[in-house]
């Protein structure tokens, strides 16, 4: 029988959290573009919302990279 260490990330697990920190970090900051672009159009605040949500997406794309990273190094 396969021992099971509920607390511990497998190999596997720490190979596709690491490999999803590229996409993160890409895609808060695309997302916070095209929203406050979005935004921007219907409230007519060019170019503030816009800038205001893309700096947003950088900060949680990092974040969550910071997160993920801090996951993978866990060792109990």
């Amino acid at each position: 029988m396969t021992e099971k260490r509920p607390n511990k990330v497998t190999d596997w697990r720490q190979i596709g959290l690491l490999s999803s920190i590229p996409f993160i970090l890409a895609l808060a900051p695309i997302v916070g573009y095209f929203l406050g672009n979005y935004l921007d159009k219907k409230f007519r605040t060019e170019p503030w919302l816009q800038l205001t949500l893309l700096g947003l997406g950088f900060v949680a794309g990092v974040r969550e990279t910071v997160k993920i990273v801090r996951m993978a190094q866990r060792e109990d």
